[in-house]
């Protein structure tokens, strides 16, 4: 007899914990989800969505490590957010202006995600209570961890904001690129390094 679950059971599933970190969704309305969507599969380093290009989806990451970056004059990446396995991206009313992507996402190692149209997920929230409850549950806390960024990024040191990357994203600093890391911190690879040694040493 063969034990394999059901891949489709398993991903169901995993949506149902993403979507339960932000309001609590039903079996149903987390099958109705799945049932609107898509499955993707990305490889590390794969552009998941670029910047400046139209985009018009909704992503639930279900594993993986993915990050949020725009390029510089000198087409240098500035990554600005970094999403670590079960997690809602940025929904797409905040990251679009005129329906391009204000940013690219880009898989920093394998990833999943389910993908649902944009206009498919507002008629959802519209014909079910439960869904609309959760997308003002990722919007309240996409809110909030911004005003945290801002404080983090506005009133600690260099040192205390790599202090709340390693609380906040546990082991993935040995497992994405340093280079990542200093960006999203606002430091430079070379300052990242020797913050990191000058930790060790205590």
């Amino acid at each position: 007899m063969s034990s394999d679950i059901d891949p489709k059971l398993e991903y169901l599933s995993t949506l149902g914990r993403v979507l339960n970190r932000y309001s609590p969704v039903s079996a149903a309305g987390v099958a109705t989800i799945f049932e609107n969507g898509s499955l993707e599969s990305f490889r590390k380093s794969d552009i998941i969505f670029p910047e400046r290009r139209f985009n018009a989806f909704e992503y639930f990451q279900l594993d993986g490590v993915s990050h949020r970056f725009n390029t510089d004059e000198d087409q240098q990446q500035l990554t600005t957010g970094i999403f670590q396995n079960e997690v809602v991206i940025t929904p797409h009313f905040t990251r679009t202006r005129d329906g391009q992507s204000i940013f690219s996402l880009q898989a920093l190692t394998d990833c999943r995600f389910v993908k649902v149209p944009a206009g498919t997920f507002s008629e959802l929230m519209d014909a079910h209570e439960e869904i609309r409850r959760f997308g003002r549950s990722v919007v309240e806390k996409e809110f909030m961890k911004g005003l945290d960024y801002e404080v983090l990024f506005r009133s600690y040191t260099a040192k205390d904001r790599l202090n709340f990357f390693r609380a906040n994203y546990p082991n993935l600093e040995n497992l994405i690129p340093h280079t990542i890391i200093a960006s999203f911190l606002g430091i430079t690879p070379v300052s990242f390094s020797r913050l990191r040694n000058e930790l060790t040493r205590k």
